[in-house]
């Protein structure tokens, strides 16, 4: 159907680090933990965003997995007219400690601004070493101290993340629990191995569908188990005491948000938790209805100059309002293509659905206006207001 309105391309006020335009919708990445960001524009608009704060490092020693970052995503948010600002601050990895410590936790990530209920995804929790891991976004697995008890697992954040893994085995053998992901728990260390890191989730924001918030793997303290994989997300691998591993596979992915893989004491550090990122996503033009609508039909050949026209028109009545025959909607019609008669009187002829109306006009003289043979019509709309009196029409 037509109806009147607009397309407008709002203007937009943003300091994002990297942007792009996928189909109809343009997005904007922060990345930048150093800075503070912003957001503006200066239309009313459904925003969508996806927060993901830091990832944990891992533990070093008999150690655990770094969690990764609370992940947050929306699919629609209103963001209100009048050119308001959201602040965007993106949360750093946790740094992989040295020594036999245990990991640290990422920094939030925040989302805040006028229409805006403050959005903070928590900062991914550090592996454990010789215990338990911290909470966090997603909690940091679980390390097995040398008499072998396990702890309880590091809890991550009611809808942003998972509990870290647990750990289980008896000396000498045992491996560490990994870091939970956005998508998973970390999963468990055994007497055989070091856990695998919680997978993240995925989402296509960008166009691309990505897997944000991975947990970091676990290493083990036995030369001959396996240390875990890093989840799907950014998280980094665990590596076992041969020091098979380096530390840029340890390290959780930057701008994903994933955990930091655990160490056993042959590195330099554990590894360091990603960094986080923001996301915000909207259409790149608005159209807007309400408006007056002009509908001018594309000529039709006559066989001979005509001298009478009949015009039906099916009509939708949207909103709360009903349009007026005589005021709301009129037609002209021509038969030179340029030249249009006065406006038409329209007949109700009764129903074709819900709210939907078959107007008529019958024997239209078309005698006074320049003579030809490309008919055409014109209809038009009057006194409309979205939401009040929106008419559409259909054919």
């Amino acid at each position: 159907y037509y109806e009147g309105g607009s397309t407008v391309t709002p203007t937009v006020v943003q300091d994002a680090d990297a942007t792009g335009v996928d189909g109809d919708y343009t997005w904007y990445k922060w990345t930048d933990t150093g800075s503070t960001g912003s957001f503006s524009i200066n239309a009313a608009q459904t925003i969508e965003y996806l927060i993901v704060a830091g990832g944990g490092s891992g533990g070093r020693g008999n150690s655990g997995g770094g969690g990764a970052g609370g992940l947050i995503a929306t699919t629609g948010v209103s963001y209100p007219s009048g050119t308001p600002t959201w602040t965007v601050t993106v949360g750093a990895g946790g740094t992989g400690p040295s020594g036999t410590s245990q990991g640290v936790n990422g920094s939030n990530s925040i989302l805040s601004g006028t229409g805006l209920s403050t959005q903070t995804a928590i900062g991914g929790g550090g592996g454990g070493t010789q215990g338990g891991g911290s909470p966090g976004g997603s909690g940091g697995g679980n390390a097995h101290g040398a008499a072998g008890a396990a702890a309880t697992p590091a809890a991550g954040t009611a809808g942003q993340g998972n509990d870290g893994g647990g750990s289980s085995g008896s000396a000498p053998q045992y491996g560490g629990g990994a870091g939970g992901g956005a998508g998973a728990a970390g999963g468990a260390g055994t007497a055989s191995n070091g856990g695998d890191g919680g997978i993240g989730l995925q989402n296509d924001i960008t166009g691309t569908n990505l897997y944000y918030a991975g947990g970091g793997g676990a290493s083990t303290n036995y030369s001959t188990a396996a240390a875990g994989a890093g989840g799907n997300g950014g998280g980094g691998q665990g590596a076992g005491n041969d020091g098979l591993i380096t530390l840029a596979q340890a390290d959780g992915d930057d701008n994903t948000g994933g955990g930091g893989g655990s160490i056993y004491i042959s590195l330099s550090r554990t590894g360091s938790g990603g960094s986080g990122v923001v996301i915000i996503r909207r259409l790149t033009s608005i159209e807007s209805s309400g408006g007056n609508l002009t509908l001018q039909s594309v000529a039709t050949t006559a066989e001979s100059a005509p001298t009478t026209a009949n015009l039906v028109v099916l009509i939708e009545d949207s909103g709360s309002g009903t349009a007026d025959l005589a005021s709301d909607i009129k037609a002209k019609v021509s038969r030179d293509g340029s030249a249009f008669t006065g406006y038409v009187t329209f007949t109700d002829e009764g129903n074709w659905g819900t709210d939907k109306r078959i107007l008529r006009s019958n024997d239209i003289d078309l005698t006074g206006v320049t003579s030809g043979t490309s008919m055409k019509y014109k209809i038009e709309t009057f006194n409309q207001s979205a939401g009040v009196k929106e008419t559409r029409i259909h054919a």
